[in-house]
């Protein structure tokens, strides 16, 4: 999957000068390419992964995926690149605190190739949280969440995964083994990987870092 960016920059930025190798600027994201989006709080990290998702339009400027402009991405479309495309974990995390972990991950639209039900509790187990398998995803801390939220990113089928600051509440033992178990979709996918962070050291192979 393909992204451009031409000249992006939220609506909140446009009266201000801003040095960036995001906003106001043209670059590309190739197939199979790992970036990381590093600022400190407050530069558009979380604003920059709705843009590209499709989920906000407050900016100037144009996004593209796969030489296609997202304003002119219909709803079918959307639905497909959602669902087979693109898989995602938010700062918000996006669970149903109502439901159960087990259920969070029933409500899929569809597994990866060869994945089933019973290898998402199998990863939960590598980060030591099996046990909440039946629990309500209320019950359960932001960090834990937070890995419920990552495993679930990777039950799906996707070309690329976009992660929007997804260790933040992980010690650095959880956060090495998800990094662990995400390597592993990506090159099972052959996919690339979008990662925003505060901390520009990420110790995933092959990163390039642009900064907001």
């Amino acid at each position: 999957m393909h992204f451009k960016f031409q000249q992006l920059c939220p609506h909140v930025f446009q009266d201000q000068e801003i040095e960036s190798e995001v906003w106001n600027k043209n670059f590309e994201i190739s197939t199979n390419e790992r970036v990381l989006v590093h600022a400190i709080s407050g530069k558009g990290k979380t604003s920059f992964m709705y843009y590209l998702l499709g989920l906000r339009d407050d900016y100037t400027g144009e996004i593209y995926i796969n030489n296609k402009a997202l304003h002119s991405l219909s709803v079918e479309e959307w639905t497909e690149i959602r669902a087979n495309k693109i898989s995602c974990v938010f700062q918000d995390l996006q669970l149903f605190d109502k439901l159960s972990v087990k259920e969070n991950f029933e409500i899929l639209p569809s597994f990866a190739s060869s994945y089933k039900l019973e290898d998402a509790k199998e990863m939960l187990d590598k980060l030591d949280i099996a046990e909440k398998w039946d629990s309500r995803v209320g019950t359960l801390s932001f960090g834990q969440k937070q890995r419920v939220a990552l495993i679930r990113s990777l039950m799906k089928p996707f070309d690329v995964l976009v992660c929007d600051e997804p260790f933040s509440h992980l010690d650095s033992q959880n956060t090495q083994k998800c990094i662990g178990l995400m390597e592993k979709r990506l090159e099972e996918e052959q996919a690339g990987l979008i990662l925003s962070a505060l901390d520009s050291k990420q110790e995933f192979s092959g990163l390039k870092t642009i900064h907001l």
